[in-house]
């Protein structure tokens, strides 16, 4: 309760200051919002606490990661769940073309969640925009770049326009199929296949920490998130019934995986529709520091001086939706001679990559305006080493990075530095 009234303590000098009349008005059409605002009919958006984003005086915008990048009114927190507010209420009517760009607005976030930290309500934005989708999408109104991640799905199992865990042959990944009695189930995230000496490392730790476990790529699909992000929720539904029945037929008795997006979904996502996965699912790097604990794995060698000074840039998904920020420190505090360097906006403050939720569909070039942003901020530091654990974000800040960065600077993730000091 505390915190709560500290996050509207702002509020009060404001309504003291208001004059009498002016402060009757406002409390008057405060308590009258249910009548005034609420439509009639049946909705699935979250009509209640869009009202309450759209009317608030927008605490978060200075850090939300996609307004900064387009530095822009319209890409603010309020004023995309005012669109929202006027879209499911009929005020602008989404089925006329020259309405597709409010529909459009829909989509450009990239689920950093930066905004719930500062919301009074403590809702995030990008669960409010999900809700305007949900409605969106049962009038037929899902964009084009959104059916053709669909259609990737359905056709490929991934979301890439091929089956992209086949590749794991020419990429040289070792594939180990479950004979059903696994300690752990490595689960590999689709975009972590671009990425195949951190899948190849991953690999090396678990052997070498003397780990029982399978990655099953001749049977291994997309975990749904993408559909879940979409809102087309009976293709995130038949996901996600498909990783259940190979999770449990793993008999694993944990799934870890090296993709953040992967954990929320198989976690959370599949909980809110209704689909329990009874294995414990964790992140890659919440494992191996429970191997470093457990004296499973241990760290002698110093890396090269090319890799001695890194800066950590913090996936948004461990940060703040696993609620994560100690496990990537910890595990680096154990290799000998490391310098780290933190950026000003670390840890549960941190700032998006910009390629997660659906911004890179609905505006490429938004998304690489928020990645430079990131990319700059990393620059400060001083480091030409990021280091992070998360498949998008090596994207994100690898389009974020200039033609002369590329030269200087490498963006690794944990388990490449890891392998190094073995």
């Amino acid at each position: 309760m505390g915190e709560i009234l500290k996050k509207y303590k702002w509020m009060g000098p404001i309504i003291d200051a208001m004059d009498r009349d002016v402060k009757r008005l406002f409390m008057k059409n405060f308590r009258m919002r249910d009548k005034n605002f609420f439509p009639e009919g049946e909705y699935k958006a979250d009509i209640k606490n869009l009202v309450n984003c759209m009317l608030c005086p927008n605490m978060c915008r200075f850090d939300c990661g996609t307004l900064q990048a387009e530095q822009k009114e319209t890409m603010s927190p309020a004023y995309k769940a005012r669109i929202g507010y006027y879209l499911t209420i009929g005020k602008i009517d989404p089925s006329k073309e020259e309405n597709k760009a409010f529909i459009d607005l829909m989509y450009k976030c990239s689920n950093e969640e930066s905004c719930k930290i500062w919301c009074p309500f403590e809702f995030s934005v990008v669960s409010l925009l999900e809700t305007v989708r949900d409605d969106l999408n049962d009038k037929g109104l899902m964009p084009d770049y959104c059916k053709e991640q669909i259609d990737k799905l359905k056709k490929t199992n991934t979301i890439e326009d091929h089956n992209i865990y086949e590749t794991y042959k020419e990429k040289g990944i070792e594939n180990i199929e479950t004979d059903g009695n696994d300690e752990v189930y490595y689960y590999i995230g689709c975009e972590s296949m671009k990425f195949p000496e951190v899948v190849k490392a991953n690999i090396e730790l678990l052997k070498k920490a003397g780990v029982r476990f399978s990655t099953n790529l001749e049977t291994k699909v997309c975990c749904g998130g993408p559909a879940f992000n979409i809102r087309d929720l009976e293709t995130a539904k038949d996901f996600a019934n498909r990783n259940k029945d190979l999770i449990e037929k793993t008999g694993a008795n944990v799934v870890v995986s090296d993709c953040p997006g992967c954990v929320v979904t198989l976690t959370s996502r599949y909980q809110k529709a209704g689909i329990e996965i009874g294995t414990k699912v964790i992140h890659i790097v919440e494992y191996i520091k429970q191997l470093i604990d457990e004296g499973k794995l241990k760290f002698e060698k110093n890396v090269s001086d090319e890799f001695s000074k890194i800066t950590i840039h913090d996936p948004c998904l461990i940060a703040r939706n696993l609620n994560d920020t100690t496990s990537i420190r910890a595990i680096l505090n154990k290799i000998p001679g490391l310098e780290i360097s933190e950026p000003m906006y670390n840890k549960d403050s941190v700032h998006c990559c910009g390629w997660s939720g659906t911004a890179h569909w609905a505006d490429r070039s938004l998304a690489i305006k928020e990645a430079k942003n990131r990319v700059n901020e990393l620059k400060e530091t001083g480091s030409n080493v990021f280091l992070s654990a998360c498949p998008l974000c090596e994207l994100g800040l690898a389009y974020g990075l200039s033609e002369g960065d590329k030269e200087n600077i490498k963006i690794i993730d944990i388990a490449e530095l890891l392998i190094k000091a073995l």
